[in-house]
């Protein structure tokens, strides 16, 4: 399904609310943000930041308020993958530092362009090691 100016820029202006609403989120749990919206060939990390000795790569996903519907339903194995492959290029642009790394997910749900949830699940992909090459 093809989306129209209007519906993209509607949807893009929504993952940009439901980004800050995340950034906020860490930096009240402490955490220190080092990027946001890092892209390279390989794919996008939407935030870097650190949680004390952890690199963490944060996924966001919002969504309008829909009955039954996770915003966690739009995250595909493809997508996964693009955000591995990112992570693997930004851990080597820092210099590849012997951090612990860890893959989080935001949920971010709206309504009425009201933030209703934001839900964070640690660990949703499986690590990088330390000193990964």
């Amino acid at each position: 399904m093809l989306l129209t100016s209007r519906a993209r820029k509607s949807t893009r202006k929504l993952g940009t609310k439901g980004e800050n609403a995340a950034v906020k989120h860490l930096e009240y749990c402490g955490m220190t943000i080092l990027a946001r919206n890092f892209r390279c060939k390989p794919g996008e990390l939407d935030i870097v930041a650190l949680d004390g000795n952890e690199l963490v790569f944060v996924e966001v996903k919002s969504l309008r308020y829909r009955p039954g519907f996770t915003p966690a339903a739009n995250l595909s194995m493809h997508q996964r993958r693009r955000n591995r492959n990112a992570a693997k290029l930004y851990y080597k642009l820092i210099g590849s530092p012997p951090l612990v790394s860890r893959f989080d997910l935001v949920e971010v749900i709206f309504w009425n362009n009201i933030l209703i949830s934001l839900r964070r699940t640690e660990n949703y992909l499986l690590p990088l090691p330390p000193a990964y090459t």
